[in-house]
């Protein structure tokens, strides 16, 4: 009826006016979901309207992560999961291509400046030898596992002269547990926990604990550096508007995992109770009276029994199997729906969850993983924005002070194109995969380049590597007297080109000779 509703009623004495619908019925409406009544009180009991930042509180994030840690050490399913996505998302790591203009303007001079033919490859190569020096690879994997076991992860840009590579440039990974401001002020708005931000809302610093909380051994715990978000790859997966602090992407998970190794622990206990007790033996007999023979068992006694062996029971006695009711039928079943709801907060499908593609054929496995790889997609586009794309930059800075480590002659670096290559999904179905991308070149849909880009190739390097197969193929077959295309296919151009060889001691001639 509402305020001014009930204002009508007390000076009128008239309820206002409901209007009809077409039928004559009364027009009201309402959900389910947002009324309070006895039967959904305690299921949403704890729901709340707290910020994201609310939310996602200290404490709230310190019990979260352990709990997230703890089951990931004691759960091999919760552990493969997070294995398998992060090795899923990595893989054997990024692989950079460059791509620059023919010719670019020099400002200097006023002239144009023509790029050296093999820039791109030499920028490449000197790239791929600092990641492998800095073993960036191992410390991306490490990343994506801790972003969704722990929340979030942190990499802290550093020099270290240690590495073999001459560009000392290098990333040391940070626990969230390590991020934390001691001394906070709780009215501070421009910061929370850890980090720090400007009046639009950028971070500007990060405050990062000396030592880690939890080390065995502590200098003054409570010293931390003051570090410029410049420096600092903040690795987390947000999923509300302003959310500044990651929580465990196995949160939804974690009662089910603990629900799976209790419901694992008490089927076993009741196999292993049912194979231990062989049975029990009770009479139909009435207790003894006063002074009467004591009977000849009492209560909770052992009977060994032999193996294999008949067993008669004393006079008025019987005895009684127990009946093995564990594990169940369903035990199976039970286990496969609790994983599946538990990969589901990662897009995982069932068979990564269980880590058995059993109960697949090939039409579902393909089915299944679309939506998975799509979010694998969104994942390493997210790493290429945050944390790939900060390391190139702040590389090429680096790399071009260097004398002679770059080509001469390169353009500015806003002119460079970069793109990133990852391993390529396995194909369920080879043979339909590829005449499909067949049929894509053929019709313009696609390049040659998208197909391997999408495989994790570089589509460059393997026209290259084609070439130098040909060449080395033709003049090897020049050089033994082999037909052409005996080492390797002719394409089609050389088909018509090639002259037909002639029969055996036979000389060929052509078609309208006299």
């Amino acid at each position: 009826m509402g305020f001014f509703g009930a204002i009508r009623r007390l000076f009128t004495g008239k309820k206002t006016p409901v209007q009809p619908s077409a039928n004559g019925r009364r027009i009201a409406g309402s959900y389910d979901s947002a009324k309070v009544t006895d039967a959904n009180t305690n299921h949403w009991a704890n729901a709340d309207a707290l910020s994201a930042d609310g939310a996602n509180s200290v404490n709230v994030r310190y019990t979260l992560r352990n709990r997230s840690r703890y089951e990931a050490a004691n759960n091999g399913y919760c552990k493969g999961l997070l294995r398998t996505r992060r090795n899923d998302v990595v893989g054997t790591g990024p692989r950079l291509q460059v791509t620059m203009p023919g010719t670019f303007p020099d400002p200097d001079f006023g002239t144009t400046m023509n790029v050296p033919a093999d820039a791109t490859r030499q920028v490449e190569r000197r790239f791929k030898a600092w990641m492998e020096s800095a073993n960036i690879n191992d410390k991306l994997r490490i990343l994506e596992e801790s972003g969704e076991r722990d929340g979030e992860c942190f990499a802290l840009q550093f020099t270290n002269l240690g590495l073999t590579d001459d560009v000392k440039l290098d990333i040391r990974l940070i626990e969230p547990d390590q991020v934390t401001t001691p001394d906070l002020l709780w009215n501070d708005p421009l910061a929370i926990d850890g980090i720090r931000f400007d009046e639009s809302g950028n971070p500007t610093e990060y405050h990062i604990l000396k030592r880690h909380p939890g080390d065995p051994v502590w200098i003054n715990p409570w010293d931390y550096d003051r570090i410029a978000a410049a420096w600092v790859i903040h690795w987390f997966d947000p999923s509300r508007p302003n959310e500044k602090r990651g929580v465990p992407s196995t949160t939804p998970s974690l009662p089910l995992f603990a629900q799976l190794r209790r419901y694992t622990l008490a089927t076993l206990m009741a196999a292993e109770t049912a194979a231990n007790i062989a049975g029990v033996m009770y009479t139909d007999q009435p207790p003894p009276s006063e002074g009467g023979d004591p009977p000849e068992f009492t209560a909770f006694d052992h009977v060994p029994i032999a193996r294999g062996s008949l067993l008669t029971a004393p006079e008025g006695w019987r005895a009684e199997a127990f009946k093995s009711e564990q594990p169940v039928s369903t035990y199976r079943e039970f286990k496969g729906e609790i994983l599946t709801e538990a990969g589901r907060p990662m897009c995982a499908p069932r068979n990564v969850s269980t880590g058995s593609s059993a109960e697949y054929n090939y039409s579902s496995g393909r089915l299944d993983h679309l939506p998975y790889e799509r979010a694998i997609k969104i994942d390493r586009d997210r790493l290429r924005q945050i944390a790939l794309d900060r390391l190139f930059k702040a590389w090429h800075r680096e790399a071009r002070l260097i004398p002679g480590y770059l080509p001469a002659g390169l353009p500015p670096l806003a002119d460079w194109d970069t793109t990133w290559h990852w391993d390529g999904f396995e194909s369920i179905d080879p043979v339909k995969d590829a005449t499909a991308n067949e049929i894509k070149i053929r019709t313009g849909q696609t390049t040659l380049f998208d197909v391997n880009a999408e495989d994790g190739k570089d589509g460059e390097e393997l026209l290259r590597s084609k070439a130098r197969q040909i060449s080395l193929a033709r003049q090897l077959e020049k050089e033994n007297g082999l037909m052409p295309g005996t080492l390797y296919p002719l394409a089609v151009a050389e088909q018509i080109a090639a002259p037909l060889p002639s029969p055996e001691g036979v000389d060929a001639q052509p078609a309208n000779a006299g």
